[in-house]
């Protein structure tokens, strides 16, 4: 048996950040817990958001993806929130609310 249960994706989040597309979402989850599985301890979500954009717009050839960078703060705190064990994997800034 392993020391640490192997991350997997899940399979009904509590809810998608508002204005992401949930397929978005979903890519970003599989690619940070990707990342994760690697060793990484710590990453950028905005690397990780514009892989998603690489995917989409140049390996897929979609050139109508849109993908804000306004995205990656809400998809950071979206995947911490629903996967608590890679607490700290994301540096998080505090919001400032308007």
């Amino acid at each position: 048996m392993a020391d640490a249960p192997l991350l997997e994706l899940i399979t009904a989040p509590p809810s998608y950040p508002d204005g992401v597309p949930p397929d978005v979402c979903r890519q970003f989850e599989r690619l940070a817990l990707e990342v994760r599985n690697v060793g990484y301890e710590r990453y950028s979500a905005d690397a990780i958001l514009h892989r998603i954009r690489w995917h989409e717009r140049i390996e897929r050839g979609n050139r109508a993806f849109r993908c804000n960078d306004h995205w990656t703060a809400p998809l950071a705190r979206w995947f911490l929130q629903i996967h608590p064990e890679a607490k700290g994997f994301f540096e998080l800034r505090e919001r400032v609310d308007e």
